[in-house]
């Protein structure tokens, strides 16, 4: 299939593509170099040689080579590497960012979940000049990147699932959410609001009816959703507890997750729209606790006992104050 190629600026030419295949999948034909050999160019050229270090500053080394004899050598290094998301890198450096010399350009991909166990890929890149970028047009750019990420779709869902025969539960222990509906809609929904996040798995028992086990990762760790449980009253006996870096993040995550028919309950405790419990901490709250001094916590902890939503100033203030004060 062509996808039109957008076009943000006049030095950049992206292709976004949405591909029938887990993000882990498509992330491993990036990042591993036999993989990456059997798709990133478009045929009947191929890559007979690939080098990678994924690492900012590691080589990027591929040979191309055409079915009349032609060969091309890029030399290059990665500038960004997020596992499983994104990787940027270029021509413009080789290993340990040594300048080239040369520079045609600065490649990005970007991997997100798409749901349904598919990827959203946008694959761009950034030329040094106007004229570079024409050229690269010129070079086919559209309907090579196009077939190259036809064939990285194809390898990417042939490729066999880890953990040996069994598609499913890869991890030996992981927490299971169990809800009446919706656990695909819970699982998408929370893997948005953390990085190192994703739908691992998706299992119908019919092909062409709703989902009854969803595997996720969340913030790295293992999860699974699964549908039908009966109906009943949520519990505060088991939540996700998320520790947050700043007041920013605290505020995201506690709105986001309050939405849409949740409620914010005391001291960073809320229930979502699903009927789960999550208790969202920021980091400030234990480095506080745990500061070595016995009245300041207790001041702490007296703040705390009178908020919803965790407001950091506000603990940090009753640390603060002094022991004839109260929180």
């Amino acid at each position: 299939m062509i996808t039109p190629i957008e076009r943000p600026d006049d030095r950049t030419l992206v292709l976004e593509r949405v591909l029938d295949a887990p993000r882990t999948a498509v992330w491993r034909c990036w990042s591993e170099p036999d993989l990456l050999m059997r798709w990133h160019c478009p045929k009947p050229w191929q890559v007979t040689a690939a080098e990678m270090d994924l690492r900012p500053g590691g080589r990027f080394n591929t040979v191309m080579e055409g079915s009349d004899g032609e060969r091309i050598e890029n030399t290059g290094s990665f500038l960004q590497v997020e596992p499983g998301r994104h990787l940027t890198f270029t021509d413009a450096y080789s290993e340990g960012f040594v300048p080239s010399g040369s520079h045609f350009m600065t490649g990005f991909v970007t991997l997100e979940e798409a749901g349904e166990g598919r990827t959203r890929m946008s694959w761009g890149a950034r030329h040094p000049s106007v004229e570079t970028t024409r050229q690269h047009l010129e070079m086919g750019f559209e309907a090579g990147w196009n077939a190259a990420t036809d064939q990285l779709e194809e390898l990417a869902a042939s490729l066999p699932r880890p953990l040996g025969a069994d598609p499913l539960f890869r991890a030996k222990a992981r927490t299971c959410l169990f809800l009446p509906h919706g656990a695909l809609e819970a699982a998408e929904f929370y893997c948005g609001l953390l990085p190192d996040s994703g739908i691992d798995q998706v299992y119908r028992p019919d092909p062409n009816g709703p989902p009854l086990v969803v595997e996720f990762t969340l913030a790295g760790t293992p999860y699974m959703a699964m549908n039908g449980a009966p109906p009943s009253a949520p519990s505060h006996a088991v939540s996700i507890s998320i520790l947050t870096e700043d007041q920013g993040e605290t505020d995201r995550l506690w709105h986001a997750l309050c939405a849409d028919g949740g409620e914010g309950g005391k001291c960073g405790w809320l229930r979502d729209r699903f009927g789960l419990h999550w208790q969202i901490v920021p980091k400030a709250l234990p480095r506080l606790m745990h500061a070595g001094d016995p009245q300041a916590a207790g001041r702490v902890s007296a703040a705390l006992m009178a908020m919803g939503k965790i407001d950091i100033a506000g603990l940090e203030a009753a640390f603060e104050a002094s022991g004839s004060q109260t929180a």
